[in-house]
C-alpha cells in the first residue's frame, strides 16, 4: 500500500511539474504573411505551404539599432530603453552580461569629464581607468576603460567618442560583467563581433 501511494505521489508531482513548466513558457511569436492579397497566420519557425511551395517563416536572432548617427545589429533578447533630458539623449540595450549604451549631446562634452562622472558613480576606490582603443567596422575609436571591482565581481565599462562634424557629442559604451576567471563574457564577445560586422555611420 505504501509503495502504491509513493508511486501515485511521484506521478502526481511529475505531472504538476510538467504542467507548471508549460504554463511558464512564453507564447510563440506569430506572423501574418500576405501573399497576393491573401493573409496567412503562421507561428515563428513553422512552414507555410502556398500553391505547392513551402515557405519557412523564422524571426531573425538580431534587431537593428538605428538612431542618432549610428546603426548596428544586436541580439534580439536585449532590452531596449530610451531616456531624454534637456540636451541629452540616451539609448540602452541591456543583455544578460553585456550592456550597450549610446549617448547624443547637443553640446560639446569632453570624454574625460564623462568618465569622471561615471567614476564618481562607482566610487573612486573601486575603479581603475585606462586608455582603450577599438576597431568596429571601418571605425577606429579612442576611449577609456573603467575597471570596476565591486562585491567580488569585475565589471568593465568602455566608453568611446564617435567624432562627427555635426557639432554634437556622440559616445558609445560597452559594459561587460566578466566571468569568474576575469575574462570577457561569452555574450560580450559575440555581441561585439556582431556590432563589428554590421556597424555603419550615417
Amino acid at each position: 500500500m505504501n509503495k502504491t501511494l509513493t508511486l501515485l505521489a511521484f506521478l502526481l508531482i511529475t505531472h504538476l511539474s510538467h504542467a507548471q513548466k508549460k504554463d511558464y513558457q512564453e507564447p510563440v511569436l506569430k506572423f501574418e504573411v500576405e501573399i497576393n492579397g491573401e493573409k496567412h497566420q503562421v507561428n515563428d519557425g513553422e512552414s507555410l505551404i502556398v500553391n505547392g511551395n513551402t515557405i519557412k517563416v523564422k524571426s531573425s536572432n538580431n534587431k537593428t539599432f538605428d538612431f542618432g548617427i549610428v546603426s548596428f545589429d544586436y541580439p534580439k533578447h536585449f532590452a531596449f530603453e530610451f531616456f531624454q533630458e534637456n540636451e541629452m539623449k540616451n539609448w540602452t540595450l541591456d543583455g544578460n552580461n553585456f550592456v550597450i549604451t549610446y549617448f547624443e549631446y547637443e553640446t560639446n562634452i569632453q570624454l574625460d569629464t564623462f568618465i569622471s562622472e561615471l567614476v564618481k558613480l562607482f566610487k573612486k576606490e573601486n575603479c581603475e581607468v585606462i586608455d582603450k582603443k577599438i576597431t568596429l567596422g571601418d571605425l577606429s575609436l579612442n576611449g577609456k576603460r573603467i575597471i570596476v571591482r565591486l562585491f567580488g565581481e569585475k565589471i568593465t565599462y568602455d566608453m568611446y567618442e564617435i567624432e562627427t562634424e555635426d557639432y554634437k557629442t556622440h559616445f558609445i559604451g560597452f559594459q561587460d560583467s566578466k566571468n569568474e576567471n576575469g575574462l570577457d563574457s561569452k555574450e560580450g564577445i559575440e555581441t561585439t563581433k556582431l556590432i563589428d560586422e554590421t556597424i555603419k555611420i550615417k
